[in-house]
């Protein structure tokens, strides 16, 4: 389940895409898994899970139907960190 999340994070990214509605939808989406498949996404790895849930559901609130390309890109780009930074534990865990 969590290796299937952020492998749609990682395409909702690396898209070229810059469309508002997608970006909201998407948002509301991972906002979503994040709060109600919690407890399933912490037993397959629960430091990626906790990160995750620290300042994702933050950065998806602030998209907004009809935000401009600028803002998009903004929101891709804070994802991205975000995703960046927990990479290195979805690694690890799958090692053990």
């Amino acid at each position: 389940m969590l290796l299937e999340m952020m492998n749609k994070i990682s395409d909702f990214i690396s898209t070229p895409k810059t469309d508002a509605r997608n970006a909201y939808e998407f948002s509301i989406w991972l906002e979503d898994k994040l709060v109600d498949d919690y407890d399933k996404l912490y037993k397959e790895n629960p430091e990626v899970t906790y990160r995750l849930s620290q300042e994702v559901p933050d950065i998806c609130a602030t998209a907004e139907p009809g935000m401009s390309v600028d803002k998009i890109l903004d929101f891709k780009n804070a994802i991205s960190k975000e995703i960046n930074k927990v990479e290195p534990f979805l690694y690890k865990e799958s090692q053990k």
